[in-house]
């Protein structure tokens, strides 16, 4: 068997594990499974966030919470202190007014604050909610991939035979071909998935790079196969 017969011959067989491998990871199950595990993937990175936000959360509500004390307390001395001075008589109406005005500000720093403290309860209601419901729908996602999942490996272990009868062609052929010859093929291969591929009108017909007129003759004339300088593809020519 002719250099190029034999390399072809293996290559076809080549050609026809590699469908069956695509018909695999492209099955509707194999794409269902896909999209599941892209969603999980984005439900536990919105998780992560809730989780992250309620954290900072508490930990504004902690802030929040202490100042409004503090301000509570200062309040409540203030008002204590002008209680006793609307009783001394010697206390002019300027201190009074003072007196009067910083209560006015601690109360409106204080309802300030209230209402801070109220939106972050709703903030983390909000998130809570928003977490719960992630949660439930990644709980369910999960389940149908691991379904989906389940269907997709019934599905490589019914194409076991036909890639185990790949594999044992592909194993026959390749005592037909040149050990050096073959080395390159699968030196190729790793580049290529059609690593051998026949000179048209001149030309790869892998990259449509043209060939010297001197390669050309050699493919002709010759039981040969050739590197294309462009592309590193094997080259052959129908000799018919």
């Amino acid at each position: 068997m002719s250099k190029p017969v034999a390399l072809l011959a293996y290559q076809e067989a080549d050609i026809e594990k590699q469908q069956i491998e695509a018909d695999l990871k492209t099955t509707e199950n194999r794409i269902k499974m896909n999209k599941r595990a892209k969603f999980i993937k984005q439900q536990q990175a919105t998780l992560q966030k809730l989780s992250d936000d309620m954290e900072a959360f508490s930990a504004s509500m902690f802030r929040l919470n202490t100042q409004y004390k503090t301000l509570l307390d200062r309040l409540d001395l203030e008002t204590s202190e002008f209680e006793t001075l609307k009783g001394d008589e010697e206390c002019t109406s300027e201190e009074m007014t003072e007196f009067r005005h910083d209560i006015e500000k601690l109360q409106r720093e204080a309802s300030n604050l209230e209402k801070e403290i109220k939106q972050l309860f709703r903030s983390i209601d909000d998130a809570v909610v928003e977490y719960q419901k992630t949660r439930q729908q990644g709980i369910k996602a999960k389940k149908e991939y691991d379904q989906l999942k389940a269907l997709c490996q019934k599905e490589k272990d019914d194409a076991a035979i036909d890639m185990l009868a790949a594999d044992r062609k592909m194993a026959e052929l390749e005592k037909r071909v040149n050990p050096a010859l073959m080395n390159r093929y699968k030196r190729v291969r790793m580049h290529h998935n059609i690593p051998v591929v026949e000179v048209r009108d001149g030309k790869c017909s892998g990259c449509n790079m043209s060939l010297p007129s001197l390669a050309i003759r050699r493919l002709i004339g010759e039981d040969m196969i050739l590197e294309c300088d462009n592309c590193g593809r094997l080259l052959y020519a129908d000799n018919d």
